[in-house]
C-alpha cells in the first residue's frame, strides 16, 4: 500500500470510530422495571436513526405523533396485559418507546395530556410488532414537555426551576 493511501485508509477508520462512538453515547439506556426492559427516546435525526437501528431486538416498537403529524415526547404510556395485569406505566422521552415483552396480547394506553387512546395489540413470539399512535396533545401545542408538578412549560434546553 502506498503512503497516501495508508493516510487516508488511516483516516477512515478513526472517523468511523469517532462517529460510532458519538452515536453509541447519543442513545439513552434501556431500563428495566418489574422485569420489563424498555428504551424511551429518539429525540434528533441521529437518535432517531439509532433507535430505528435498533427496532429487530424489541417484540413492541411504538412511535407517537401528534394529529398533525409532528413526533410528541412526555406521552403517558400504560401498558396491561389480556387479564388487566399491568405489565408497564411510563412517560416517554421521545417519539419511541421500544419495548421487550412476551409473546401475548396486551392493551396499551397513551395520553399526551388531552386524552386517552387505547389499542390492543397481539404480541408474536418471533420477531416484533410496530405500533403508531396518533395522540391529542396538551393544551399549550409544544411537545408536552410541562413540569409533572406544576404544569408549568420550562424554557426550552433549560430544566425547569420551581419559584
Amino acid at each position: 500500500m502506498h503512503p497516501p493511501n495508508r493516510i487516508v485508509l488511516s483516516l477512515v477508520l478513526a472517523l468511523g470510530t469517532t462517529a460510532i462512538g458519538v452515536r453509541g453515547q447519543s442513545l439513552p439506556e434501556a431500563v428495566s422495571t418489574n422485569g420489563v426492559l424498555y428504551m424511551t427516546g429518539g429525540i434528533g435525526q441521529d437518535e432517531a436513526k439509532a433507535f430505528l437501528s435498533l427496532a429487530p431486538r424489541y417484540s413492541l416498537r411504538m412511535m407517537f405523533t401528534s394529529a398533525n403529524g409532528g413526533y410528541l415526547a412526555d406521552v403517558d404510556v400504560r401498558i396491561a396485559q389480556a387479564d388487566g395485569k399491568q405489565v408497564l406505566d411510563t412517560r416517554t422521552e421521545g417519539p419511541f418507546l421500544y419495548i421487550m415483552l412476551p409473546a401475548g396480547r396486551y392493551r396499551i394506553v397513551a395520553n399526551a395530556g388531552r386524552s386517552d387512546v387505547g389499542k390492543w395489540v397481539d404480541v408474536p413470539r418471533r420477531g416484533g410488532v410496530d405500533l403508531h399512535f396518533s395522540v391529542e396533545e396538551r393544551a399549550h401545542g409544544g411537545t408536552g414537555a410541562n413540569c409533572r408538578e406544576c404544569g408549568a412549560s420550562p424554557y426550552p434546553g433549560r430544566p425547569h426551576e420551581s419559584a
